[in-house]
């Protein structure tokens, strides 16, 4: 099911206008709930951070590269997760960290064919990517292409369909997204944990764009440290140094 353009709001008593917030779909990050409400690891964090703040925020749920766009292009809008790269760093301000990220290639445990043990050999195989991700870019850097040996899709739950039909052999996801999905759905085509993206293991954030209002900014801040420099966040073993600037 698609959740494009879907406008989520959540009421806090609030000192100004909302704030905006743009975001995808992406287990067990952010998911839609029996309700359908916005739920998940990062969602959790971030509602409680802006409750702590005296903030009001409404959540746009887009797809990934118009969310990004978004909040590259228009000033006083915040994101969420955002994987923190070298790239990026420049281009957001980095409001507060949420979880943690390991990236794996997994091959479906049917096919023994499969068994990359790096990059140069992965590069050997089809992989599937979810399209604007860090993932893709990353793959591209290490010289996959889509017309060889690279296949781009629009959301990261079609990948292992596309290993089911083999018209991938290898996809490059989050273990947290592979767990989630083993547990919400168990039927689906088991799959073989290959190797990690070590240059992908990252933190997932809060950013915001580079015109953002900074009072906002200093005040989510604040309340993220009141509420998680004794105890972090459950998906979180370490909160890293805030990158404020």
């Amino acid at each position: 099911m698609r959740f494009y353009g879907w406008l989520l709001g959540v009421s806090f008593q609030a000192l100004a206008a909302p704030v905006q917030l743009v975001t995808e779909i992406f287990p067990p990050y952010q998911q839609m709930g029996a309700q359908r409400q916005l739920q998940g690891w990062s969602v959790d964090i971030v509602q409680q951070v802006f409750a702590e703040a005296g903030l009001g925020f409404e959540t746009q749920v887009l797809p990934w590269p118009r969310a990004f766009k978004t909040a590259i292009e228009q000033p006083d809008i915040f994101i969420y997760s955002l994987l923190q790269t070298e790239e990026r760093l420049p281009k957001f301000k980095w409001v507060v960290p949420l979880c943690p990220m390991r990236i794996f290639f997994y091959a479906a445990a049917a096919r023994p064919d499969v068994a990359p043990k790096n990059i140069e050999e992965a590069s050997q195989f089809i992989v599937g990517v979810e399209q604007g991700q860090a993932n893709y870019k990353y793959l591209v850097s290490h010289g996959f292409r889509e017309s060889k040996n690279l296949v781009v899709v629009g959301q990261n739950h079609q990948l292992r369909q596309m290993l089911s039909l083999k018209r991938v052999d290898l996809i490059l996801v989050s273990e947290n997204f592979v767990e989630q999905q083993n547990q919400l759905s168990p039927g689906q085509t088991e799959l073989r944990k290959m190797f990690a993206a070590t240059e992908l293991e990252k933190m997932l954030y809060l950013a915001a764009n580079v015109h953002t209002d900074p009072e906002k900014i200093q005040r989510l801040q604040q309340s993220y440290a009141r509420l998680f420099t004794q105890q972090p966040p459950r998906c979180q073993v370490t909160p890293p140094e805030l990158h404020a600037d």
